[in-house]
């Protein structure tokens, strides 16, 4: 597989994951304190926009032969890696204090934690393969 094709690839890998993970955090719990991020709330279109455009938007640039651009969405890839772990801790912390506070989360509140945590997971592996699936030379 040649290294462009590799770099669209994992790109759209990587901006696929992170929009799931943006859209499944706003179908837990932790999206109900506030108002910004909420599911099909202006907030949570926002989130997806700035997410999956920082991605796409130098990942079309690259399509059109603009060869420093697998640099920049290197830099983006390097930014979102900050924050997969800090959600999937904070689904999962969520998830362990419900029952030593006794919240009153129900079994598809802890479910949809439990599944936003590992997609931040997901993302968060797929976004440290991205540098050495797209950094390789071509065979």
């Amino acid at each position: 597989m040649s290294e462009k094709r590799r770099v669209i690839l994992w790109t759209c890998l990587a901006a696929g994951l992170f929009c799931m993970e943006l859209i499944l955090i706003s179908l837990t719990p932790l999206a109900k304190i506030g108002n910004g991020t909420r599911f099909g709330s202006s907030g949570m279109f926002y989130n997806l926009y700035m997410g999956g455009g920082s991605y796409l938007i130098p990942l079309a640039l690259y399509c059109m032969n603009v060869g420093a651009m697998k640099y920049v969405i290197g830099c983006v890839n390097g930014l979102w890696l900050i924050c997969h772990p800090v959600i999937a801790l904070i689904c999962f912390g969520a998830m362990s204090l419900t029952g030593l506070f006794k919240m009153s989360y129900g079994f598809l509140d802890t479910v949809s934690l439990l599944t936003a945590g590992m997609f931040a997971l997901c993302s968060f592996t797929v976004g440290i393969l991205w540098y050495p699936m797209c950094r390789k030379k071509a065979v």
